[in-house]
Formats: C-alpha cells, structure tokens, sequence
C-alpha cells in the first residue's frame, strides 16, 4: 500500500476508533449520592438527601439526622412530590415536607408517624482522597466521667470506638430499633485539609445495602489494624538539648540565643512572658525528664500569643518531647507563650533565637504586615531583599489578580502578609509562561512567599486567596539577585 493511502486508512481508523468511544464516563460527588439514594429506594427504603457541608480542617460539625416519615421518598431515590422535601432533593423551607405523609415544622414527624423497629441510616460522601470520622452523640448515662477515665488507664478509648472512620471518602452509621436516637447528632470531623459532603439518609427495615456493593470504586481492601508504637523515644539531658539547639539557631544565621527557665507546675504546665525585640524569633521549649523510673512521658505542646491582643502568632502540637514556634515580630512585644506535658513540676527551659529583620521590607503597612511578610521570607530561606519592591498591592477577601511587570533572565521573590483581620486560609501563587508556583500559609501562620524566574517573560500573574473574617492583606515583590 502506497504511504499516502496507509495514512488516510490510519485516519479513518483513529475517527472510527474515536467514534466507538464515546464521551468518557464522568462521576462527581452528587452523581455518587444520587446513586446511592436511587439504589436503597429501590430496596423499598425511604430516602432523603440533606444539603451539601463544606467542612475546613479542626472545625467539627454537627448535622442532625432526623426520623424519615412514611411518605417521604420519591421516584428514583429523591424526594418526590407527595410528602416530598425542597427542590432539587434538598429540605424545603424550615426543614418541612409536602402534604401527604409529611413532616410538620422543624422537621418533625407528622401524622403518618415512624415505625418503632426501623433502622436509621446516614451515609457521608466526600471526594475519595478526603479523610474523615463521624462520631454520634452518646446516650444519656451510657459512660460516666468516672468510667470513661477508667477504660483510659485500662489502654481503651470511649471515645474512638464510637468514630466511624472513612474509607474511599466514604463513611455510614446505621441504627436500629429506640439506638435511632444516637444519630440525633452526629459530628463530622475532617482530616484531610478540608471536603466537600454530599449526606444520603434512609429508614429501612433492616440495614441497607453496602456503600461498597453500590460504589465499588470507593472499596479498598482490608486496612491493617493501627500498631502500638510503644513509649516516647527519651529526648536525653536537658544540658545537652538546649547546648544542641542554639548551635543549630547560629549555623542557621541566628544573631543571638537567650536561655530562660521555670519550673512547672504539678501537672506539667506552665506560661512564659517574655519581652521580644523585632525581627524573627525561633522558640524552643524543652523539659526536664525525671529520673524516676515510672513517670509521665516529656512531650511539649506550646503557643505563641501576642500579649495584650491575644493574637496567636504559632503553635506547636507534634509529639515531640520538645515544641518549637517560629514567628516574626514587627516591632518589639511581649509575648505570652503557655505549655504543657512536661513530666511533673521539673525544669523548662525556653531557647530564643533571633534573626534580625531582612531589610527593605516595608514598614508602612504596620508593625503586623512588616512581621507577616519577613516570615514569609524567614520560612522560605529567601536571602534578604537587596532593594524596594517593584510592586506592592493591597487586597481583601477572596481570590485578586496582581499582574506585575518583569524583566527576562531575573528573579523575583514575592510576599503577601495580613495587614488586620482573621484568617482561614491564604495562598499565593504565580504564573509565568508555562510555569506556576504557589504557597500556603499554615496553621497560625498569616504570610506566604513564592520565588520565581523570568526567562522572556515581561510580566507574571500574581494571585492571593484569602479567606477569613474580613482580612486585609498586602503582597510585595523584590527584585533578587
């Protein structure tokens, strides 16, 4: 066969190859609820889905599960037009049903009642890659205070095996008989960073069929049981962890290294305050371990706050037997810093190392942006800017667009910090050509950084993201040699 004719059979293939495939088959998070709920209806369950949850990460959540009325389900596993919720599939208004079979306000259920024997089922759905527990709320009297400080000393956790863990972005309580008053309330706490969730519930005769049967996509395997890693490691002497890290603040640039001590309290807690100078501090908490042979682990957890205002500057809650908070001051303060889980009323030592602040970072914005910004810097490794910001931008909540104008073969590093407000989250990241970058400030932390390139570039797309109550920021960008 001639080149050209083996060419235009290998087109006409691929064309009909493409033809045969069809669209790709596409399944997002409602698609997967949908079927669920579709699927249990069919089983002759009565279904209802709640409105979607947007969960951040350490904000749990409460949903309320309420009894399904008889009359409640609709064609296809969605609330239909008789006793049938809002539009969409979603609650109508004040929580209340249609005409026949209905609930009454509040959701409560109405003249065709609940049967007594049914069980409850509440399914949480979130992207596959989302982590989360479900927890309900246990029954008045189930374990008293007295009890469930017992079954702790005994190696057991009232409270973990009440969770329910998810598995595939995926999690499911059902409760029979009179045990529906547990999912009353069930608390949702996330994991991962955060998640979006879709909430399927039904009433069945008995418990309905398995998510893992109707989504096989979300089934894993089985999941090995969590191991016993045994006691803390033992941090050492005290002497030798405190000599140890103010070597390492001065091999990484510290200008100076200030010692102060304590003595806890009987329970291992304590506060330091401490008058700071401006610029970027690194704290380190380390405690005394006892020589006697049965004690408490040593295992700090500690804060950074700014006195007067309260403003949390970093926190520390690793397992380490040590803690470490890292932030930058504007100007100087006092700052309060509060710990605990030293092992008893022994020694603590807090080890202050301070790096000065990287100059040109501008002062105008305020003592909180100039701090904001150099940690943005600090944390990033960046050298210290050798001249004023090309560019400088002021912005407020939600998602702003700075272009910023460049020049080919040099490199920039740019920096946003909050100027007054509260934040949930901030980012920044930026676009040049075809490359990006980006970076998130983390928790207690209100700066982020991101340094970048130009090759033939003449100008970058700059992005901040903030959200929070009613924050105010402001992004900088130097030139870097």
């Amino acid at each position: 066969m001639a080149r050209p004719a083996r060419a235009a059979a290998l087109t006409l293939l691929t064309a009909l190859a493409g033809l045969s495939a069809g669209e790709p088959a596409r399944a997002d998070l409602s698609d997967d609820a949908a079927r669920v709920a579709r699927m249990w209806s069919l089983s002759g369950a009565r279904v209802a889905r709640l409105p979607p949850l947007f969960i951040e990460h350490g904000r749990t959540r409460l949903v309320a599960i309420t009894p399904l009325p008889v009359g409640t389900s609709g064609a296809a596993g969605t609330p239909g037009a008789a006793g049938t919720s809002g539009a969409a599939g979603t609650p109508g208004a004040a929580g209340t049903s249609g005409a026949a079979g209905t609930s009454g306000a509040a959701g409560t259920p109405g003249a065709a009642g609940v049967k007594a024997d049914e069980c409850l089922t509440a399914a949480f759905l979130a992207p596959r890659i989302v982590e989360f527990t479900l927890e309900t709320s246990p029954l008045a009297g189930d374990v008293s205070a007295l009890e469930g400080l017992v079954e702790r000393l005994r190696g057991r956790d009232p409270d973990e095996e009440r969770r329910v863990h998810s598995v595939g972005g995926a999690a499911v309580i059902t409760r029979c008989g009179p045990a529906r008053e547990e999912l009353g309330r069930v608390a949702v706490e996330v994991l991962s960073p955060r998640g979006a969730f879709d909430v399927v519930v039904a009433a069945s005769s008995g418990p309905p069929e398995r998510i893992e049967a109707i989504l096989p996509e979300r089934a894993f395997g089985p999941v090995a049981p969590r191991g016993d890693p045994g006691r803390p490691a033992e941090p050492g002497p005290l002497d030798a962890r405190v000599a140890r890290a103010a070597r390492r603040a001065r091999a990484e640039g510290a200008l100076r290294v200030v010692p102060t001590d304590m003595s806890a309290s009987v329970v291992g807690t304590g506060q330091f305050s401490v008058k700071l100078a401006e610029g970027c501090h690194r704290i380190d908490l380390m405690a005394e371990v006892p020589s006697a042979t049965v004690r408490r682990a040593t295992d700090l957890d500690a804060e950074a706050r700014e006195a007067g205002t309260g403003r949390l500057l970093d926190r520390d809650r690793s397992d380490a037997p040590d803690g470490r908070l890292d932030f930058c001051l504007g100007e100087p303060g006092v700052v309060e810093v509060p710990f605990l889980g030293a092992a008893g009323p022994v020694k603590v030592v807090l080890s202050d190392a301070h790096w000065p602040l990287p100059p040109f970072v501008p002062g105008h914005f305020g003592a909180r942006a100039r701090g904001n910004l150099a940690a943005a810097l600090h944390r990033r490794h960046a050298p210290a800017p050798r001249a004023q910001p090309i560019a400088e931008a002021v912005g407020a909540q939600g998602d702003t667009l700075v272009p910023v104008q460049v020049e080919p073969g040099r490199c920039y590093f740019a920096a946003a910090g909050l100027v007054r407000g509260e934040l949930r989250g901030l980012r920044l990241s930026v676009e040049l050509g075809d490359h990006a970058g980006r970076d998130d400030a983390g928790e207690g932390s209100e700066g982020a950084g991101v340094a970048f390139c130009s090759e033939l570039e003449e100008s970058a797309a700059l992005r901040v993201g903030a959200r929070g109550n009613s924050p105010v920021w402001v992004l900088a960008v130097w030139p870097m040699d």
